[in-house]
């Protein structure tokens, strides 16, 4: 495979796969509400269900990043769609707290055992500045997802109790599940070296590493957004369940546009210029939303919000390229590694920012200028290596 645009319908297939997660994220966030009222709990309890599934879905990339390298991509995707179609279906059925956090942690840990597989197919496939124009375009089918995806939720809990969101997951995910059965082809050879020195070979690398780490700071500012975005939007500042796919979407639209801005970029700029780049960017924005918050109003948190978020169309491509370089036989666990950084450290980061609960945006602000600040920090010392 030469270039990334000959192979139209492998990027569809693995841009389908990947769409699991932002569509199990955040379909059912207009439904938050009434989740919370449905069981009789505070909203902060639902969106603890955020962190358990970025919790679950680390440990599910890193046994997927294993299994992917020894029994094979295809092979771990389905096992990993199946299980996670059958998990949907049991959270369609929940009827109390204590089971939507435990089917969900099913569903989170399924989802990574499938989805590690699609970048360690573009590794096996692709390099490169090739490489991270694939993970681009691939990207940029996907966030038609987390784009539409709350308008889904919307609509759904218009029409029908909150639960057939999950119903509509586990159609989804059925059928994804089928078009890779019957079109996916078996990538990569399998490796059969020590799990345990294919991991040290990926965490000892301290290159490698500091784009993982500039990548999961990034992508941890994004989940607090999402986390915190009902609060933001729907309680904070009042709107309409039906107006919150619109001020969600946009900044998936941003983002979209800012990855087909990078596929361009790549063929003149650096991959490592361009992740610089962006991360800068996103810090100042996130300066800009803390400095907003003390008088806060929705245009302003809106327009800033959608370049914080929107930005990361220039990091996520050029980090994950850079990243998974260095490892032509362990992309899997290379890439279980990023998965599972980027997750639990999400996941935490995004616990911490729904457990303060003040009604108020500075605290959120806050953690959210933080975590590009160290993303900037990990990319320095990146520099530092490389003088």
């Amino acid at each position: 495979m030469k270039t990334a645009f000959n192979h139209v319908t492998l990027i569809v297939l693995l841009a389908a796969l990947t769409s699991v997660t932002p569509l199990s994220i955040d379909t059912y966030l207009p439904s938050m509400p009434a989740i919370a009222h449905s069981l009789g709990v505070g909203i902060e309890k639902i969106e603890a269900t955020i962190s358990i599934f970025l919790l679950f879905f680390a440990i599910g990339q890193m046994v997927g990043g294993i299994l992917s390298d020894r029994m094979g991509r295809r092979k771990t995707a389905l096992l990993g769609l199946g299980i996670f179609s059958l998990a949907n279906f049991a959270l369609y059925l929940t009827t109390s707290l204590n089971e939507l956090y435990l089917f969900r942690a099913v569903q989170a840990f399924a989802g990574g055992l499938a989805i590690v597989n699609s970048s360690a197919i573009v590794r096996d496939l692709f390099h490169g500045t090739e490489a991270a124009k694939v993970f681009s375009t691939i990207a940029s089918i996907t966030m038609i997802a987390p784009m539409i995806a709350p308008a889904i939720g919307s609509v759904i809990i218009s029409f029908f109790p909150w639960n057939t969101v999950f119903l509509f997951l586990g159609i989804y995910s059925s059928a994804v599940t089928f078009a890779l059965f019957s079109k996916l082809p078996e990538t990569g050879s399998r490796s059969t070296t020590n799990i345990l020195d294919a991991y040290k070979r990926v965490l000892t690398h301290r290159e490698a590493i500091s784009y993982i780490l500039a990548l999961t700071f990034s992508f941890s500012g994004m989940f607090i957004f999402i986390e915190k975005s009902s609060f933001i939007y729907m309680e904070y500042f009042r709107a309409d369940h039906r107006l919150f796919p619109f001020l969600f979407g946009a900044n998936v639209l941003v983002m979209i546009g800012m990855t087909r801005l990078n596929i361009k970029l790549v063929k003149t700029f650096q991959p490592r210029s361009i992740l610089k780049t962006g991360i800068t960017v996103q810090f100042i924005a996130g300066l800009t939303l803390l400095g907003i918050s003390f008088h806060p109003n929705i245009v302003a948190v809106f327009v800033v919000m959608t370049l914080y978020v929107g930005i990361l169309g220039l990091i996520f491509g050029n980090g994950m390229s850079l990243a998974l370089e260095f490892f032509k036989h362990d992309s899997g666990v290379a890439n279980s590694v990023i998965g599972v950084t980027e997750f639990t450290i999400a996941g935490v980061i995004g616990y911490i920012a729904s457990s303060f609960n003040t009604g108020e945006l500075t605290p959120v602000f806050v953690m959210m200028s933080l975590t590009s600040f160290m993303a900037i920090l990990a990319l320095r010392l990146n520099v530092k290596q490389l003088s």
